[in-house]
């Protein structure tokens, strides 16, 4: 099907085949340039140091969920409930082990395993409860350039999800009840594999490219609360309805700070990637570029090698025509504005997609707004979420349908995480005779 609404767009298309071709071209332009602007090591934009200015902190490369950020998040202290007899000493071998190799070579890495359990309040299909689990081995080597504001990074990820118990994964379980999309849609069924496999570069802060097996999910769309094994779980919260992102696959992005303040990014990704198989075996030409502006607000100031505390995002994407699978080409634009004040982050999302039923994405219009409370009993890592998203689905036969989902989490030891979740669906498109679905749930997290 023609896009008869945004032909300029196909200058996205032809983007998206040559970046990769001209990732590197700036590598040989910097090649042997390692030095800061400012003369000063890159571990210093990671210190907390308030006093260096804007234009000194990191380049942001990762966004929430990224590999580079749950590893940073993990490594954190944090205020927890107990401690079981023994346990830290039995773990201080390993810590001490996981210091010693970033200290010595830039070496991070971390386990992490995550299970969750939903039971729906009603279904017409033969299930109403489904059990998951997510096995996480992640990593990051920065081996060349280590405390300069020009570091190469090499990135992977390996993970197993699959059922506890039930007979299908809290990702399908929405079939059973007649909802638009997914409630859990991260915890499927996938057989062990490399999510990612990838390498960065920066260059002076200001620039960067990242190329290799990608996740996209977690490199587009800013949201802080989009890590479904500790914040939102529902598709649109962990993604975006209105973006097709394809699935862990074959793609590249270049990252542009024209200003202290600004950030420009442009990426194109195998629009069919499959996690269970080589990006040389699904790419065939089909592609999903995106470009996005993100711009800090700066009402509060900004923790040197942190994420903003207020960020205005928006991003234009179009997807290519995918033949096989028999969905037509489309573009889409969606904004998001994010603004933390104290222990309080309100957030306001939009998206619009082009394309009909059998178009790249499920929904034509979807809002979402919500609110995210920290220390809600004191502690610095618990914390409460209310996401409220309203969608229009793409195929015009279905009704709108909203969608409510919460969740808290509570920090029990070091390494332990355990909280509620609980949703409620409101006239569930595909379930005519049901005006409201329940979804209650419990998540636990171990991370080492």
């Amino acid at each position: 099907m023609r896009n008869r609404f945004l032909p300029e767009y196909k200058y996205l298309k032809w983007l998206g085949a040559v970046l990769i071709a001209v990732l590197f071209v700036p590598s040989q332009v910097y090649a042997g340039s390692t030095t800061s602007i400012t003369s000063k090591p890159l571990e210093n934009f990671e210190s907390g140091n308030t006093a260096l200015s804007e234009q000194e902190q990191d380049l942001r490369i990762n966004n929430p969920g990224s590999i580079v950020k749950r590893l940073e998040e993990d490594a954190v202290k944090k205020d927890y409930f107990f401690q079981f007899p023994g346990i830290s000493g039995a773990l201080k071998p390993w810590y001490d082990m996981k210091a010693d190799l970033d200290e010595k070579y830039g070496f991070k890495f971390g386990i992490s395993y995550a299970a969750i359990y939903n039971k729906a309040s009603d279904n017409f299909g033969p299930e109403d409860d489904a059990a998951s689990s997510d096995l996480d081995i992640s990593g990051t080597w920065v081996f060349h350039g280590r405390e300069t504001d020009s570091p190469t990074m090499l990135g992977f990820d390996f993970f197993w999800r699959d059922t506890l118990g039930t007979d299908i994964p809290p990702q399908r379980l929405f079939t059973q009840f007649g909802a638009l999309y997914s409630t859990a849609a991260p915890y499927g069924e996938e057989d062990p594999c490399v999510g990612e496999f990838w390498i960065q570069q920066k260059f002076k802060n200001v620039f960067g490219f990242r190329v290799g097996q990608i996740f996209p999910i977690t490199a587009y769309d800013f949201f802080p609360f989009k890590n479904f094994r500790t914040d939102f779980i529902d598709f649109n919260q962990v993604t975006n309805n209105a973006i097709p992102l394809p699935g862990n696959g074959f793609g590249a992005f270049v990252m542009y700070r024209p200003a202290s303040r600004i950030m420009l990014r442009l990426g194109a990704h195998d629009a069919n990637a499959n996690v269970q198989k080589s990006g040389f075996d699904t790419y065939d030409g089909e592609l999903f570029s995106i470009f996005e502006l993100g711009f800090d607000t700066g009402l509060l100031p900004r923790k040197p090698g942190g994420p903003p505390q207020g960020h205005f995002h928006v991003s234009l994407w179009h997807q290519d025509e995918r033949e096989d699978a028999g969905i037509e080409d489309g573009w889409g634009i969606a904004g998001s504005a994010v603004q933390r004040f104290g222990r309080f982050t309100p957030f306001v999302r939009y998206g619009y997609a082009d394309g009909g039923k059998n178009g790249p994405a499920p929904v034509r219009h979807m809002a979402n707004v919500g609110l995210v409370i920290d220390e809600i009993f004191g502690q610095a890592n618990d914390r409460i979420g209310i996401g409220c998203t309203w969608s229009d689905p793409a195929d015009r036969a279905l009704d709108d349908q909203s969608m409510i989902d919460a969740y808290y989490r509570v920090q029990v030891t070091p390494e332990i995480q355990v909280g509620p979740t609980f949703q409620v669906i409101f006239d569930p498109v595909r379930n005519p005779d049901e005006d409201t679905i329940f979804i209650g749930g419990i998540r636990a997290r171990i991370a080492l």
